[in-house]
Formats: C-alpha cells, sequence, structure tokens
C-alpha cells in the first residue's frame, strides 16, 4: 500500500517540475554560440560572451556544439536551455556549459585550436 502511494505521487512530481518551465522541446540547431533553434522557436541564449575568440577558436566551437546539441531533449525557461533528463533536468543549464567551453578554449585549447584551424 505504501509503495503505491509512493508511485501514485511520481506523476504528479513530474507535472509540477514541468510547469516551472516556459516550453520544452528538441534542438533542431545551432544557429550560433549564443542561439538555438529548440521546435521552431529561436531562443537567444543570456549569459553566453563569445567576445575574445579568434575566428579558429570560435570555428572550433561551433563543431563542438553542432555535433552535440542538435537532436537533444531540452527544457526552456526564459532564455536559459536546460537539458531534458526524462522528469529532471540538469541543474547547469546549456548557457552556462557552452560559457564554461568558451573559458576553456581561451585558456587551454589555444594551440590545438589552431591545429585545428589549420586542418580543417
Amino acid at each position: 500500500m505504501e509503495t503505491m502511494k509512493k508511485l501514485i505521487l511520481i506523476p504528479l512530481l513530474l507535472i509540477i517540475q514541468a510547469s516551472a518551465f516556459d516550453m520544452s522541446g528538441t534542438i533542431v540547431s545551432v544557429n550560433s554560440a549564443t542561439s538555438l533553434t529548440v521546435n521552431d522557436k529561436t531562443i537567444n541564449l543570456d549569459g553566453v560572451d563569445t567576445s575574445g575568440l579568434n575566428r579558429c577558436q570560435m570555428s572550433y566551437l561551433m563543431n563542438d556544439l553542432g555535433s552535440w546539441l542538435p537532436g537533444k531533449d531540452v527544457l526552456v525557461q526564459g532564455n536559459y536551455v536546460y537539458f531534458d533528463l526524462v522528469g529532471s533536468y540538469n541543474s547547469v543549464s546549456i548557457n552556462e556549459q557552452i560559457q564554461n567551453e568558451i573559458r576553456h578554449i581561451k585558456t587551454d585549447l589555444v594551440d590545438y585550436c589552431c591545429t585545428f584551424c589549420e586542418r580543417y
């Protein structure tokens, strides 16, 4: 009986959690490092700053994002996007993950990005 009560609460918790978001959907394309298309809506990502990246670093970033994000199910709240983890979500937004990637490129991958650019 106790297990049955817990099972009934699961769908209720999923509905409550999903209501905190403006929409859910699938990333269709990465328009830029600061813009994604989810379903048929363009989301301009808050908190993502690509200033300071050179052409090669930007190419590396866009190649990485283009292979990583399309097809992923997400939840959108304002201009922040979160991976939809089937009834839950990652508390670190995709916005923050992209910004962390930018920091990583600027500090740790400077030489690699130049090599990447020469190859492609």
